[in-house]
């Protein structure tokens, strides 16, 4: 515009003569004497005309120059272009991405060891019931000097005698809380009265003990237990909560990288159409009907066009790498620089389409379905379980001890180890006992104190159940509404491209005939690639928000087809393997 002003004020100067705007008309010839005095001082018009003429030359020759149809290279933009070219591609389907996620994805496979580690938890749990097998071998040599009495009476002057003592016992608690100890010993004795003649003697006993206040029944022993099997539960619900947010994460990725591709297109095809310009306007220079600022501005519009292709392109890597590093594709052990294409496209046939007029009552179902469905409803359900598990046993565990303790012994001695076992089956040692044992602590604060802990924690996994089931049904409103709002998006682009389509066929036509601009043309082109630009990112948006809503009822993995099993319980090393002794310096 500024050449165009300078153009035109040389225009309107050239039209009110070298006077300027306050110029007169040229009167007759005055005397010499009169025309000395009026006139001004010498050549100062000729020296201001010569200034502005000599400004409009150079004004005239710097808009020629820049009007010069080959002042654009687009050779460079277009060697640019061909250089993201040439890599490996990779087809791959939605279904072909969501199973090289469940197998390849880290985040799944992190996500996998949290209920395995919980089996370690469970078989903690079980371990308090295993009987326990000990047994000590003790062997005793004593010397002693005699008293007075058997150096008087009997001739003995000091007493010696040796021991040998084995004793073996099985202990355990069962799950009606009932402590065990089942014992057998054996001792061998030889001293100075029995002239060192070995004698024998063994005892079979079993002691018991049964609390009946605090610590009674299996309700109250097998807590540990069952509390481990509900955080095993809460974890597997934790991993198909993970699963389900890495698989849709997986389908947005597919679709962001569907729509950069889209928009990939959208460029190409905005590039062709900016090129076909160019060549109507080359010929129409060649024809004479267009000038060299017509091919200018269309080169212009190339070049514009091929940066925005570039740009494009990078967006399309950028997508690529967020969806090759959820599949954890690699290239060895690089990351892998293939080319990704999606080979399925998105669509309205495999959505939900939202009647806006029942909108609330789909509403209501979907809210039905996350409340059915979510994996963090059940943990939080599983969190309360154990919640109330622990207040019942810190309740139990206020109760004063109250056990009933008993215990039986058979025994036998011979100086044969043979006949000790006979005494033993004939009862000759026999003994038995059975009493009440009990204490209680004055104050009992410190049991009071774990079961007030343990009954907030009660009351607040109750309030976090809540909190959650209050986010998950406001989670499915939104996405509800989103779905709806793109549904609607993706109908109204549409109608937009169709007539941005039209527009441009008939503004390239009204050039063609000249009577437009190629600018003009320009802009059009340009809101017609905006239109389909729009059209693309409103479609990808209504499949990432359908993601979201089925997301958010917790059945993404159902509608895709994916069957999600609890991973394995893990295996503990063996029993044998556990109890050889290993010795690292």
């Amino acid at each position: 515009m500024r050449h165009g002003q300078v153009f035109l004020c040389y225009c309107l100067m050239l039209a009110m003569g070298p006077g300027g705007a306050g110029a007169q008309p040229v009167e007759e010839a005055q005397p010499a004497e009169a025309a000395d005095a009026a006139a001004p001082a010498p050549l100062e018009k000729p020296q201001l005309g010569l200034r502005y003429d000599a400004v409009l030359r150079e004004a005239d020759d710097s808009v020629s120059r820049r009007i010069d149809a080959d002042l654009i290279d687009l050779d460079a933009l277009r060697l640019a272009l061909e250089a993201s070219l040439g890599r490996s591609e990779i087809r791959l389907a939605l279904n072909d991405c969501i199973l090289i996620a469940l197998d390849r994805n880290p985040d799944i496979l992190l996500a996998e060891f949290e209920p395995r580690k919980v089996d370690g938890d469970v078989l903690t749990a079980k371990g308090e019931f295993d009987p326990i097998l000990g047994t000590d071998i003790l062997y005793t040599k004593a010397s002693t000097i005699a008293s007075q009495t058997l150096i008087a009476y009997g001739g003995i002057t000091s007493v010696e005698s040796w021991n040998t003592t084995t004793r073996t016992s099985v202990m355990g608690k069962l799950h009606t809380g009932t402590m065990y100890n089942l014992t057998f010993a054996m001792n061998k004795e030889e001293n100075t009265f029995g002239k060192f003649i070995e004698e024998w003697d063994g005892l079979l006993s079993l002691s018991l003990t049964q609390p009946i206040l605090s610590g009674f029944g299996p309700s109250v022993n097998k807590v540990r237990i069952r509390q481990a099997r509900n955080a095993r539960a809460a974890a597997e619900e934790q991993f198909r909560a993970s699963v389900m947010n890495t698989v849709a994460g997986v389908v947005k990725a597919y679709w962001d990288l569907t729509g950069a591709i889209e928009r990939l297109t959208v460029r190409e095809e905005s590039l062709d159409n900016a090129e076909r310009l160019l060549h109507i306007n080359e010929t129409r220079r060649q024809l004479g009907t267009a000038a060299d600022i017509d091919v200018l501005q269309a080169k212009a519009g190339v070049a514009m066009r091929q940066s925005e292709l570039i740009a494009a392109r990078a967006a399309v890597g950028h997508a690529e790498d967020a969806l090759k590093q959820l599949l954890d594709i690699r290239d060895g052990d690089l990351f892998s620089t293939a080319r990704i294409l999606p080979t399925d496209r998105p669509g309205f046939a495999s959505g939900l389409w939202i009647d806006p007029s029942n909108l609330e009552d789909q509403i209501a179902v979907s809210v039905e379905r996350a409340l059915r469905n979510r994996p963090e409803l059940k943990a939080s359900e599983f969190e309360i379980e154990n919640a109330k598990l622990e207040e019942m046993r810190t309740r139990n565990q206020m109760l004063p001890k109250l056990d009933v303790v008993g215990s039986y012994a058979q025994g036998g001695r011979d100086h044969k180890p043979r006949q000790v076992f006979y005494g033993m089956r004939a009862g000759d040692v026999d003994a038995m006992s059975i009493g009440l044992q009990g204490s209680v602590p004055i104050g009992n604060r410190a049991a009071r104190g774990q079961h007030l802990r343990a009954q907030l924690t009660r009351e607040q996994a109750e309030q976090r159940f809540e909190n959650v089931r209050q986010g998950l049904m406001v989670n499915v409103h939104v996405a509800m509404r989103n779905v709806f709002a793109n549904q609607t998006l993706v109908e109204s682009t549409r109608q937009a491209r169709e007539f941005q389509e039209v527009n441009v066929v008939a503004e390239e036509k009204r050039l063609r005939l000249g009577v437009t601009t190629s600018y003009q043309v320009l802009l059009v082109q340009q809101d017609l690639t905006l239109a389909q630009t729009q059209e693309v990112q409103a479609l990808i948006d209504y499949q990432k928000a359908l993601v979201d809503l089925n997301l958010a009822e917790g059945t993404v993995l159902e509608n895709l087809g994916v069957a999600l099993d609890p991973p394995e319980t893990a295996e503990p090393v063996g029993y044998i393997q556990a109890v050889t002794p290993r010795w690292e310096w």
